[in-house]
């Protein structure tokens, strides 16, 4: 797929996204939230790495506040030129109250190593029935999920809505072995 079929394929989703209310984002979250809490892949994680969500994701915030309710160390990603995605664990004190991207401040967080993630939870544009997965352009989780270790777990977070029937794989991406949206869980 071209980099202009992926920009409006994007788009398209982005305007999907825009057509649904704050109320029904919640209420989808809400459910994702809930089948997220009762994966395995969830209770055998002492650490998750998270994403802080954009108003158009499904929110995270509750899922966060959960991780540390139950002992569990967070982890968000920060932007590095030279190496993709960094690891930083935070704690609950330094989340801010934002709906933009945010990254962990190096003045208030800890760097972790990749390979101490037990679970991620993956954002993305779209997703297809393979686990394909689009992200916004960076190929910056495909990155750092290829240098995951062994035993870490991934899902991907959607709405259903971003559910695409297909997305071409290239050869760097990293494809999803399962997917949460609001109406359930589904392994690929």
């Amino acid at each position: 797929m071209s980099g202009a079929k992926k920009a409006a394929l994007r788009d398209e989703i982005r305007l999907r996204m825009a057509r649904w209310s704050e109320e029904e984002r919640r209420g989808a979250s809400q459910k994702i939230e809930e089948t997220v809490l009762g994966l395995m892949e969830w209770r055998e994680a002492s650490v998750v790495g998270f994403y802080l969500s954009l108003t158009d994701e499904p929110q995270t915030r509750g899922l966060l506040q959960k991780a540390w309710g139950e002992g569990k160390k967070v982890y968000l990603p920060k932007i590095d030129i030279r190496e993709g995605l960094t690891w930083w664990e935070i704690s609950p004190c330094h989340l801010p109250e934002t709906g933009t991207l945010w990254e962990p401040s190096p003045d208030l967080s800890v760097r972790r190593s990749l390979g101490d993630v037990g679970l991620f939870l993956v954002p993305g544009r779209a997703f297809d029935s393979k686990g394909t997965r689009l992200g916004r352009g960076g190929g910056h989780y495909d990155r750092a999920l290829s240098r995951r270790g062994r035993s870490s777990k991934v899902v991907g977070m959607f709405f259903g809505q971003q559910e695409v029937e297909d997305l071409p794989q290239e050869p760097h991406d990293i494809p999803l072995p399962s997917v949460v949206t609001e109406n359930g869980w589904r392994k690929f």
